[in-house]
C-alpha cells in the first residue's frame, strides 16, 4: 500500500533507493543523531539488504518521497506489538534544503500515523529521540507527541553519553490535535 499525505508519498523501498540508503547508513552526520548504531555498511551489503528487505508484521519501512520527485529518507514503524496496540517511529532523512518541501516530516509522520492508528489498529506510537536532535524534538511537539520522560546518559555518541528523550502519541490525542488543526487551516 502507498500511503500519501500532503506533500509526501510514502512507498516501498526500490533498488533505486541504493545511493540514499548507502548514504543514511553510513553518514557519521546522521549517526549522531540518532539512537542507534551501525557498522559501516559496504554497498555490496547495502545492496543485498535492498534485494532481501521486506515489510513484516513487525517492521514496516517506507520511502519518503516527495510531490517534487524527490526521495528524502525512510520513515519507520518498528517493534509492531499487536497485544499491546504499539509500536515505535522513527525516520532517517538528508536532501538538500532546494530538494525539501516546506511542512515534508510533518506530512510524512502524518501519513504513518495515520496508517498505524486506522489501518493498523495501534492505540500508541512511541518514539525515543536523543535531546541534542533538536529538529525532531521540535517536530514531535509540533505533532502532540507527549514528553513521558528523560532518559539520563543512555547513549555514547562522539566520547559522551546523551540523555534520550521519550515521546508518545495515543490515538485519541491524535484524533483531537488532528481536528484543532484542522479548525485552525479553516478559521
Amino acid at each position: 500500500m502507498i500511503l500519501k499525505n500532503g506533500c509526501v508519498t510514502l512507498r516501498a523501498i526500490e533498488k533505486e533507493d541504493f545511493e540514499l540508503l548507502f548514504y543514511l547508513i553510513n553518514a557519521p552526520e546522521i549517526e549522531e543523531m540518532i539512537e542507534g548504531w551501525n557498522l559501516p555498511i559496504s554497498s555490496d551489503e547495502q545492496k543485498n539488504w535492498i534485494q532481501n528487505y521486506s515489510n513484516t508484521n513487525n517492521n514496516i519501512k517506507l520511502m519518503i518521497e516527495l510531490s517534487n520527485g524527490k526521495t528524502i529518507g525512510m520513515i519507520m514503524l518498528t517493534d509492531i506489538d499487536w497485544k499491546n496496540r504499539q509500536a515505535a517511529i522513527g525516520y532517517k532523512i538528508s536532501a538538500p534544503a532546494e530538494d525539501r518541501i516546506k511542512g515534508d516530516m510533518k506530512d510524512a509522520i502524518n501519513a504513518i500515523l495515520t496508517y498505524a492508528f486506522y489501518e493498523l489498529g495501534l492505540n500508541c506510537i512511541r518514539s525515543l529521540i536523543l535531546e541534542v536532535n533538536i529538529f525532531s524534538v521540535k517536530l514531535a511537539k509540533k505533532l502532540n507527541f507527549q514528553m513521558e520522560g528523560i532518559l539520563r546518559e543512555r547513549i555514547f555518541k562522539n566520547g559522551i553519553f546523551n540523555n534520550q528523550i521519550m515521546f508518545s502519541i495515543l490515538k485519541a490525542e491524535y484524533e483531537a490535535f488532528n481536528i484543532v488543526s484542522k479548525a485552525d487551516d479553516h478559521g
